[in-house]
């Protein structure tokens, strides 16, 4: 029976040294998971600045393409204007 006993106890000591090893990469992992989040909340926060950014550009772009338009178009009526006479 003792060596049926010390191989139980054996079995145990085992078992208990496997659960602190997945306990430990568990913890690995939500020490991941977190900084991976923090990651992921700066870069989103990047990403809305960036979009903001550049609809901001585009209605910028589009207003001086505007303001081009009527320019090169005033050019053009005047210098046809010039030639006609």
């Amino acid at each position: 029976m003792s060596e049926h006993g010390a191989a139980l106890q054996t079995y145990n000591q085992e078992l208990v040294k496997c659960l602190e090893e997945l306990k430990f990469k568990r913890n690995e992992i939500i020490d991941t998971i977190y900084k991976e989040e923090a990651e992921k909340a700066v870069l989103e926060k990047n990403l809305e600045t960036l979009q903001n950014r550049l609809a901001l550009l585009n209605k910028s772009l589009e207003h001086y393409r505007h303001i081009y338009e009527s320019y090169d178009k005033t050019i053009t009526d005047t210098e046809n204007g010039f030639k006609s006479t």
